[in-house]
């Protein structure tokens, strides 16, 4: 398995995340239907224009895109200490044999790398058990939970907020 940033050539991404919304509605804040009015050339776009402290890793075996992560940089100057943690994915099939593990230590790994990074915040839907676990695996605490956070048509979704202190 290989882990690595993707790019404007990894626009087909764009099916991947489709996939997520798709199978695990209940795990993410877009819905598919917002997703599907987005263009792959929107995807492209947006990983040409991503500034250096935000990338998106993708998890391959082979050629195939089995699992992504992306992590997001706070802009503003009170907030610059914060990065955040969107997206994690991995396509059922390969669920299990290690590749979130690998995703999130790649991007903590990325992450770590400047030093003005003080903390990487993340949100997790509470049924999401395994995803909290391996979080937690990572040093992940959470530090709230925000009830009702997403309404999959009617059935409300908590999510668990979560940081990693890293000095």
């Amino acid at each position: 398995m290989e882990i690595r940033p993707l790019g404007e050539k990894d626009a087909a991404i764009w099916n991947l995340r489709l996939e997520s919304l798709q199978n695990d509605p209940v795990a993410f804040g877009k819905s598919a239907e917002e997703h599907q009015a987005t263009k792959v050339e929107t995807t492209a776009i947006r990983f040409r224009d991503m500034s250096a402290d935000n990338f998106t890793l993708g998890a391959f075996e082979g050629a195939e895109l089995v699992g992504m992560a992306t992590f997001i940089r706070e802009t503003g100057l009170k907030e610059r200490h914060k990065g955040r943690i969107y997206g994690v994915y991995v396509t059922a099939s390969w669920r299990g044999k290690g590749v979130g593990n690998a995703l999130i230590a790649a991007v903590l790994k990325r992450a770590k790398e400047d030093p003005s990074l003080e903390q990487i915040l993340l949100a997790v839907a509470s049924g999401q058990k395994a995803a909290i676990q391996l979080y937690r695996k990572f040093g992940f605490k959470v530090y709230g939970t925000e009830p009702k956070a997403l309404k999959v048509t009617s059935e409300y979704i908590d999510e668990q907020h979560m940081v990693l202190m890293l000095r």
